[in-house]
């Protein structure tokens, strides 16, 4: 049953999605500018109910992200629970006049199957409209490929027995290999195509990819372009960037060498305290070769991104080590 004759208000309502990836501070966003904006309804990671096999237990839930992992069907079949889930009685949302902010990076861990994800977001905009939402907003962030692998890499050590220099040389030789990662899970950086998709569902101008190095880099720049996308009031704006202003994010690593973690022992499959731990490297080095393999892969989608959304991504490295834009 429709409810869109319940709306009575001259805006237009919008949904707005942060979908960063992994790795791009989405928890320091969350717990530091999202948490801070009361213009909107905000949801940090919303669980489900929905769904309890294995592998939505293991991410703790999470609802968009399970749910854009399983066939787009399910919009049709169970739209309505799911934002139910999300945010409750219908009628009763229907009567609010916010806006309604969701930011959960796991979203974004299905960009490497970015034409699912899209079609995802087409079958979402269907059913959004009759929970009042007349437009959707998707804010996407990335991080240059290198520098991301070379993250998600020490963030993961502690459960790798593997763990240092030769195995994350590996690791770079099969994301970039054809036969192995590079059109799997590759596909996850590969941002060319995953704002081709995106585009695409909602249109250009209900997109914005900002990169991470932008928010190390220029912070203020950075929070003004994404918090003016968001509607926020300029006073809140000043706040947070008062209030965020000299802060440290999550950084890990200096002059591309990134800190492992600690890898722990498990007895029966049980894990021990994190204070007892195996030996070994306790850092890994992105060497300059491992950047090139990278970027031969990477570059000329990057390039193209530079080119359709006006993103200094060259002054962020993105091109690959001694090259520019006129220069391919």
């Amino acid at each position: 049953m429709k409810h869109r004759c319940l709306k009575s208000r001259n805006r237009k309502r919008t949904l707005y999605l942060h979908i960063g990836i992994p790795k791009t501070a989405s928890t320091w966003l969350q717990s530091n500018v999202f948490s801070k904006l009361h213009h909107l309804h905000y949801l940090d990671c919303s669980k489900n109910t929905m769904f309890r096999d294995i592998e939505d237990l293991s991410a703790k839930q999470r609802s968009l992200g399970n749910i854009f992992s399983r066939s787009i069907r399910i919009w049709e079949k169970f739209g309505d629970t799911i934002f139910e889930d999300l945010i409750g009685d219908q009628q009763a949302w229907l009567k609010n006049d916010q806006d309604l902010l969701i930011s959960d990076e796991r979203i974004g861990r299905q960009g490497s199957r970015s034409t699912l994800l899209a079609d995802h977001f087409r079958e979402m905009k269907q059913k959004a409209g009759d929970w009042g939402f007349e437009r959707i907003h998707l804010i996407c962030m990335i991080r240059r490929q290198d520098h991301w692998l070379a993250s998600h890499y020490a963030q993961m050590s502690d459960r790798n027995p593997q763990a240092g220099q030769e195995d994350f040389k590996k690791l770079i030789r099969n994301i970039t290999s054809p036969y192995r990662f590079r059109y799997g899970f590759g596909m996850l950086l590969e941002y060319n195509e995953l704002y081709d998709q995106l585009s695409d569902a909602y249109g250009d101008s209900n997109l914005l990819m900002l990169p991470y190095e932008e928010l190390k880099q220029t912070p203020a720049a950075f929070l003004e372009s994404l918090l003016g996308r968001l509607g926020t009031p300029s006073e809140t704006i000043e706040h947070i960037l008062d209030e965020t202003s000299g802060t440290k994010k999550n950084v890990r690593s200096e002059q591309d060498v990134w800190q492992l973690r600690n890898k722990r022992k498990r007895v029966a499959g049980i894990p021990l305290p994190k204070w007892i731990f195996t030996g070994g490297e306790k850092t890994i080095k992105l060497m300059p070769e491992y950047t090139q393999q990278v970027f031969e892969c990477y570059s000329a989608g990057n390039r193209e991104l530079a080119l359709k959304t006006g993103l200094n991504l060259e002054e962020h490295g993105y091109f690959g080590p001694g090259s520019s834009s006129k220069n391919p």
